[in-house]
């Protein structure tokens, strides 16, 4: 079990998809510059990290406290600690809003307190009304996407006080090897439909698209930005994909998979990202994305790999 008590990096929200995905990544020496042991976890109990086929991590609770005693002028910040919209389900609204909006204070006092030379911040596609695709106004429309704004905006300032770079990519349709069994997301229902009873049934009888990068990758993306002193705002990219043909590339890992889809005929989604600069930005940083299936075959190996643990 690896401690990881002297950190040139602090990672808060360690624990969670992002977080084993960030740790991966640098175990795997594609950011060369740090190895595990620069980084210091941070997560809301302090419980051990276990990735797919690889030793614990421990980290530490995410509370003000443990930074006092820390050295200040960081070398960087990566800031993941959020409620995920699922927790709405089992949290209620109040306590969901009070919960994000503490979790947004610490980091920008963490910021502040300990002045890393770069911040990276994952927000999300949510912060996005899908009707007006403007910028979300509503909290109780929305808490999850108006939080999200607030954090950008908060965590900017901070940085900016501080003299720090920073780097806030919002994530929209995302793979990986770490990703979590969650229904809520379309291509992990697609992958536990599949294994548990094998078909998988779409719900919506029209087109829908959406693009999908693998977690890693745009981890990497943001790091590598940070760390080479740019300050930016960017959406995620990937490659685009009908969720019919998602479906297909699904349950070819899983034999006998029967796939259906509603015929009710609805308008077109096309709710993603339409920028290239994702993609224009890896390129430059030498960063190869991986094709959709190649981030279709990592996330069924993980889910499966979670399964038997």
């Amino acid at each position: 079990m690896t401690s990881n008590k002297s950190g040139k990096i602090f990672v808060s929200g360690a624990s969670g998809w992002l977080g084993k995905e960030l740790i991966s990544l640098i175990k795997q020496k594609r950011l060369i510059d740090f190895s595990t042991n620069d980084l210091r976890l941070f997560s809301s109990n302090g419980r051990s990290i276990k990735l797919t086929n690889s030793k614990e991590y421990l980290t530490s609770p995410f509370e003000l406290d443990q930074f006092e005693i820390m050295p200040k002028n960081l070398e960087g910040y990566i800031h993941l600690a959020f409620l995920t919209r699922d927790k709405l389900k089992t949290l209620n609204f109040n306590d969901f809003v009070r919960i994000n909006l503490e979790l947004i204070s610490k980091a920008c006092k963490i910021i502040e307190r300990n002045k890393p030379k770069w911040v990276v911040v994952v927000s999300s596609g949510a912060i996005l009304d899908r009707e007006s695709g403007e910028i979300e106004s509503d909290i109780e429309k929305n808490p999850y996407g108006f939080c999200k704004r607030i954090e950008e905006l908060l965590l900017a300032d901070a940085a900016k006080r501080v003299g720090a770079n920073i780097v806030i990519g919002r994530l929209w349709g995302a793979s990986g090897e770490q990703m979590p069994p969650n229904l809520e997301y379309a291509l992990s229902d697609f992958i536990e439909s599949a294994r548990l009873k094998n078909e998988i049934q779409i719900k919506s009888g029209g087109e829908v698209f959406r693009r999908y990068v693998d977690a890693g990758e745009f981890m990497e993306v943001l790091v590598k930005l940070a760390i080479s002193g740019e300050s930016r705002l960017l959406d995620s990219g990937g490659v685009v994909i009908e969720i019919g043909e998602l479906s297909q590339l699904v349950a070819g890992h899983f034999p006998g998979t029967s796939v259906s889809r509603s015929k009710s005929l609805t308008d077109v989604d096309d709710y993603y990202p339409k920028e290239q600069d994702f993609n224009d930005l890896a390129k430059e940083l030498g960063i190869q994305l991986s094709t959709i299936k190649e981030q279709v075959a990592r996330t069924v190996n993980g889910h499966i790999r979670q399964a038997m643990n």
